[in-house]
């Protein structure tokens, strides 16, 4: 089961990192305290929430006219649930430290309770709770432009100041394009085109950077008001988290999670009337989701 929520485009972030709790200075708060290693294993579940929403909904038919102007416009949103491993991890102990036994702690999603870690000669490892996430979910505006010689270009946008959250200004983009490949072999009982999307994702000037890339074939068939549509690829995602206290520097951070490559299968279908058409999507990647949305265009 996916989450039921899917947050409005003015929303468009991790949704944890919104709510008044999880200001900025509590995120930083929570990453500084933690060595290299243990900031991975932390932040891990960001990996594959936000890859499993990013790269949702991009391509949807296979259908791109050779030639002509045609244009959409249109508002894509994507969910994802977390699964329980990925509320805990188990730490590396730091230097001077040794715990008495191996003990899961929170990871960003986890419980929102720290946890403290007995060691030996007495010593304790203090490691922060999460922000309590169930799942996460993304919207935003999606422009497609079309045709020349078979292509279309795809857009994504949205930016604001996250005000009293604390965390600054947030900004998401991403940009590709989609290319016919059934033009080329004449009649086809479907469509089929091949494309590529590239995507980033910034929170807190930087505190939480996310960089996403999608190759996608997508092959759909049109009956009039009702096009099911299927897509096989890959996506890309790698995640940093940078922060620079200069009044305390212990409590800085830079570390960028390994890129991670999975594939990704897409069934979906879309309704269609004239110039208006709604979508639903289930997707199978790093996590399992689903898509929904409205375009309007020709």
């Amino acid at each position: 089961m996916v989450p039921g929520k899917v947050w409005p485009a003015a929303l468009l972030c991790f949704s944890v990192l919104l709510s008044p709790v999880a200001a900025g200075a509590q995120l930083s708060e929570n990453l500084g305290g933690l060595t290299d290693e243990n900031l991975e294993g932390y932040l891990e579940p960001m990996n594959t929430g936000l890859g499993g929403t990013m790269n949702s909904a991009v391509f949807r038919t296979g259908y791109v006219p050779k030639s002509g102007f045609d244009i959409s416009v249109g508002l894509v949103a994507a969910a994802i649930e977390f699964d329980d491993e990925d509320k805990y991890f188990t730490p590396v102990d730091p230097e001077g430290f040794t715990s008495l036994m191996p003990t899961d702690v929170p990871t960003v999603i986890g419980d929102p309770e720290g946890m403290i870690v007995e060691g030996e000669g007495g010593l304790s490892q203090i490691y922060p709770g999460g922000f309590g996430l169930e799942g996460f979910e993304i919207a935003a505006p999606q422009i497609s432009v079309g045709s020349y010689m078979g292509t279309r270009v795809v857009f994504r946008y949205i930016a604001f100041d996250l005000g009293d959250s604390e965390l600054g200004d947030f900004s998401y983009y991403g940009y590709g394009a989609q290319h016919s490949i059934s033009q080329w072999f004449g009649d086809w009982p479907f469509d089929l085109a091949a494309g590529f999307f590239i995507q980033n994702f910034d929170i807190g000037d930087g505190i939480v950077d996310a960089s996403a890339t999608q190759v996608m074939v997508t092959a759909s068939r049109d009956f009039k008001y009702l096009q099911p549509y299927a897509g096989f690829g890959f996506d890309t995602i790698r995640v940093n988290a940078e922060y620079d206290d200069e009044d305390d520097p212990e409590t800085s951070f830079d570390v960028g999670l390994d890129r991670e490559t999975d594939p990704h299968l897409t069934l979906g279908v879309e309704g269609k009337i004239p110039y208006v058409s709604v979508f639903f999507e289930f997707n199978q990647a790093a996590t399992t989701g689903i898509a929904v949305g409205l375009n309007i265009g020709m």
